[in-house]
């Protein structure tokens, strides 16, 4: 159709409007007038209040922006305290060496923290992982120097770094939401309490993706963290920030959080330890998760390191006391188990190389049939273990986590300036229930999985509490199917891919199949590093399988990930987390006399 006539046909319908204007009575034009001048006005007030709106969050950016770099600029002033000779000599050292030197006092607190300020810079540059400094941190070391000699507590000033999520009295804990900028924490959470106690130095928190339910690692006030050597790919999430500090040398010992693999998506991706203990033996108390008043599918606190000695050395010192059942009850009052963790204990070990929900890409495969046969050879017994109903786990995973179909999400979010690449999740949240079963109806012949992912959102408060009943069963169906074959332990995949692409995650949320049904049976569950991606799985990926667009979206994003790391996973039940970290450990020590 040709412009002049597409002006014609305008023309032609203004003038029938008019005509039809004129021939109604003047009190109906009245009405009419009226009308349509009042629902001008609210969509131009709506208008208006929401890019005023937009105005006042975009000044909070830019205010906390320049608060940022402050803090960086500040830090990097601090850090200058020390010789370069000094800071290489120190930096040289791992967890251990420091520990012992700081104790004996061959290394004061103010030089270990100066040291790790500066190294942290180092992998913010490469990463873009530090949200604020903690400036009290100087202080702090300042008074442990000044303290008496003996005895020296545990962690004595070790440096420690923090996801920002983790409350610390006087900074944010803004989930990613510029709405809660500058809404400082009015006390240290128990976490944050046991490591000053310990002698640990909180010095540097660390980015996370908005509202912490990714595993990708971007958000509008600190921007994207990238994987510490591929600027391409994610550094994880939703402890995405630690996973690329500690991947890059800035940290020794960080501390993440775990809702669905928050801690074990970035370790695997970033070639570092962590463990997502359960629930009960750590407290949260003062922490604000992604979905408050979520019961059932509980975050957990964790440590995050190099390797798996320091989560157990920490982890230690950590249980050594009732510290933290004396400040939360709800806790158990349960100690280090050293008899569970001790070197000659020989395990059961139920393996897995696909939950039967979504197969992972080669590499990932491989790294547990190695470890596999790493552990029977340090006299371990490894059987196989089919997870009992993954496909109706995640649903159940998927319906729990987000308890109130999305409301507070879209809520939190809508209010807030949003990533783009949040859109196309979040759209599934916006859909009424009825037009979700009209799509599930429609792409049930050719996306079957997403399809049954629909179904995951309870529509009342009645399929809410089916769903926990659900899940309830489901936990001690899984428990008799271990008891049945003796398991101690569970040995599989981490998630599907390697560190996939920024944009991936939020499109490929199924694969949190392999880390969600731990959180789900609130169990123990850590990752280790155990192998990188090789040419020969790049080559097998060939016949890896492209029967969904899931599917095709994993292979696409693995090809050319040679090089890149690969975990695997160690579950065990409740109050098991000293086997899961002896199992990490053996892994960890066979590789130590290894290159691979």
């Amino acid at each position: 159709m040709s412009l002049s006539k597409l002006w014609d046909g305008l023309n032609e319908s203004f003038d029938c409007l008019s005509s039809h204007f004129h021939s109604l009575s003047p009190n109906t034009q009245k009405f009419v007038i009226t009308s349509a001048g009042l629902v001008t006005a609210y969509f131009a007030t709506h208008c208006v209040k929401d890019y005023l709106h937009k105005q006042r969050l975009h000044e909070i950016v830019e205010k906390r922006q320049t608060e940022r770099n402050e803090s960086l600029r500040r830090a990097d002033e601090f850090s200058r305290k020390i010789t370069e000779a000094r800071r290489n000599q120190i930096s040289n050292m791992d967890f251990d060496t420091l520990l012992a030197a700081l104790k004996s006092g061959e290394v004061k607190p103010t030089e270990a923290l100066h040291t790790y300020q500066w190294k942290a810079l180092q992998a913010h540059k490469r990463t873009n992982c530090i949200t604020l400094f903690i400036k009290e941190a100087d202080d702090w070391a300042l008074q442990l120097e000044k303290s008496p000699p003996e005895p020296r507590p545990p962690l004595y000033g070790m440096p420690m770094s923090l996801k920002e999520c983790v409350p610390v009295k006087g900074y944010d804990v803004t989930r990613g939401y510029v709405n809660e900028c500058f809404m400082p924490s009015e006390r240290d959470c128990v976490m944050v309490e046991q490591i000053k106690a310990l002698g640990g130095i909180p010095f540097v928190q660390t980015n996370v993706p908005q509202c912490l339910l990714a595993y990708s690692c971007y958000n509008p006030i600190y921007g994207t963290t990238n994987h510490q050597d591929h600027k391409d790919r994610t550094s994880g999430g939703s402890s995405g920030g630690e996973s690329a500090l500690i991947g890059a040398g800035g940290s020794l010992l960080g501390i993440g959080g775990d809702v669905g693999g928050s801690i074990r998506f970035p370790c695997h991706f970033c070639g570092i330890a962590g463990i997502k203990p359960s629930h009960i033996r750590f407290s949260h108390r003062g922490v604000q998760g992604s979905v408050p008043g979520r019961p059932l599918i509980n975050a957990s606190d964790g440590p995050m390191a190099p390797d798996v000695h320091t989560c157990v050395e920490f982890l230690k010192a950590t249980w050594s006391s009732h510290f933290i059942h004396e400040r939360d009850p709800y806790t158990a009052p349960v100690t280090w188990n050293d008899k569970h963790f001790t070197k000659g204990n020989h395990f059961t070990i139920g393996y897995y190389l696909d939950d039967g929900w979504f197969t992972p890409t080669p590499a990932l495969q491989r790294a547990v049939l190695e470890s596999k046969k790493i552990l029977e050879s340090q006299g371990h017994v490894l059987v196989p273990f089919k997870p009992p109903r993954i496909k109706e786990a995640i649903a159940m995973f998927i319906g729990a986590v987000s308890v109130d179909g999305g409301r507070y999400l879209l809520e939190h979010i809508g209010n807030d300036l949003m990533d783009p690449r949040y859109k196309s999740l979040l759209g599934l949240y916006k859909l009424p229930f009825f037009i979700q079963d009209i799509l599930r109806f429609l792409v049930q012949p050719i996306y079957p999985r997403l399809a049954h992912a629909l179904t995951a959102m309870p529509r009342n408060t009645s399929e809410l509490r089916k769903k926990y009943e659900a899940i309830e069963q489901y936990r001690y169906e899984y428990i008799e199917e271990m008891q049945k074959l003796g398991l101690d332990a569970i040995l599989c995949p981490v998630t599907v891919t390697p560190a996939p692409h920024h944009e991936v995650p939020v499109k490929l949320f199924a694969v949190v199949s392999y880390t969600g049904v731990f959180n789900l049976l609130d169990f123990a569950a850590g990752t280790v590093p155990v192998t990188q991606v090789t040419k020969a799985d790049d080559d097998a990926l060939a016949g890896y399988p492209t029967i969904d667009p899931w599917y095709r979206l994993a292979k696409e994003t693995t090809k050319g990930a040679i090089g890149l790391s690969v975990g695997v996973q160690v579950a065990a039940p409740p109050f098991r987390e000293e086997v899961v970290l002896r199992i990490m450990q053996d892994l960890e020590n066979h590789h130590k006399h290894t290159d691979y």
